[in-house]
């Protein structure tokens, strides 16, 4: 028993040790994985913040651009038109080809003009800022129909006056000139709808085309299809930053179906106005 007496004392001591062990591994595995998830957020919302900022940039930068073609190549191409209308319009000119020349002139001054307009107010749409989101999308419908596409613009909404916060409102109006333009350019749609309705707790913005579609899970793979994936990744980030997400539905011959769900925040609804 002498002989036995040093092992049997060392087993409880051998067998405390290896629980220990076991106990120190469990815990900084776990104080680890604690330390990786929290660099993991840490990254997330480093990505969000720099996100963040690109986009605000961004929107510096079109607000510049558009105040300048506003202001300045707008006013100068209406001084032009100005002159040139004062010349053609002089009784003592007598040149039939030149008074011809200063029409058609004239005409593709005032198609300037409207396109200048035009490409002012999607870089920055005083209208959203003035009167909020749905009015912005009636005045992008008009603006729609006045071009020479053949694309009808639907929009519907269940409150008219029903305002967010700024951000969420310019993010949203981003979406969906997205969700257009790559319509306009790849879907041979006649048709899209829009459709904006606002709940208790969240807001959701629906847009449809009729055009000919596109196979999402290619498109999700890398295609460069319907807009490529750059597309559809600067949607999705746009929805999170407003904490919200988009849901793309879409298969070849079907058109599109984008759903862009929010939560509320900071929303409001203006005292009602009538037209």
């Amino acid at each position: 028993m002498s002989t036995l007496e040093p092992v049997i004392l060392i087993t409880p001591v051998l067998l405390v040790l290896s629980v220990g062990i076991i106990v120190f591994v469990v815990l900084y595995q776990r104080r680890m994985l604690q330390h990786q998830e929290h660099l993991r957020e840490l990254q997330d919302v480093k990505q969000q913040q720099l996100l963040e900022v690109t986009l605000q940039t961004q929107e510096d930068e079109r607000r510049r651009v558009a105040r300048d073609l506003h202001d300045e190549v707008g006013a100068m191409l209406a001084l032009i038109k100005l002159n040139l209308y004062q010349l053609v319009n002089n009784v003592e000119v007598k040149d039939e080809g030149l008074l011809t020349a200063g029409y058609n002139i004239k005409q593709q001054l005032d198609d300037v003009l409207s396109s200048v307009r035009r490409i002012s107010h999607d870089l920055m749409p005083v209208v959203l800022e003035k009167m909020g989101l749905v009015q912005s999308l009636e005045a992008l419908r008009r603006t729609l129909a006045s071009g020479s596409n053949q694309l009808e613009m639907i929009v519907k909404y269940n409150e008219k006056n029903r305002r967010l916060n700024p951000k969420n409102e310019l993010l949203l109006y981003r979406m969906v000139q997205e969700l257009l333009n790559n319509t306009l350019k790849h879907a041979e749609a006649t048709q899209v709808t829009v459709e904006l309705l606002f709940e208790s707790e969240n807001i959701l913005l629906v847009y449809t085309d009729n055009g000919k579609g596109f196979n999402l899970h290619t498109l999700q793979e890398g295609e460069n299809l319907q807009g490529g994936g750059l597309g559809i990744m600067s949607l999705q980030s746009r929805a999170a930053l407003m904490g919200g997400h988009i849901t793309l539905t879409s298969s070849p011959g079907a058109g599109i179906r984008a759903e862009i769900n929010v939560p509320v925040m900071h929303a409001k609804k203006l005292a009602h106005t009538t037209n």
